[in-house]
């Protein structure tokens, strides 16, 4: 039923209307129903946050090799080498090597 006023008050009727049994089989089946609906409402936000979880830790171990690279890129700059084999073997950017090579104060 659409109406929730309507819908209340036909529950409460049968809830008076009841046998002693009936309304307690009446009452387990709605108690049944809510613990149904908070459980599955629980594993939706166990779901949610898992994947918060899993976002969350592909954005850091992004971030971590992204380090990785530039900490790579730095140490091949301070060695000699060039932007075009750097940016190659690390897999940045030729422009974000120039820009680490700047940053470095390196000629």
């Amino acid at each position: 039923m659409k109406d929730e006023t309507l819908r209340s008050a036909l529950q409460d009727w049968e809830k008076i209307s009841a046998t002693q049994e009936q309304y307690l089989a009446y009452e387990a089946r709605a108690k049944r129903i809510i613990d149904e609906e908070a459980a599955q409402r629980e594993a939706e936000l166990r779901v949610q946050e898992a994947e918060e979880k899993v976002a969350e830790a592909e954005q850091k171990a992004t971030k971590a090799v992204q380090k990785t690279e530039e900490r790579i890129a730095r140490e091949l700059l301070s060695k000699g080498s060039d932007i075009e084999f750097v940016a190659g073997a690390t897999g940045i950017d030729k422009e974000r090597v120039i820009e680490i090579k700047r940053e470095m104060q390196l000629p």
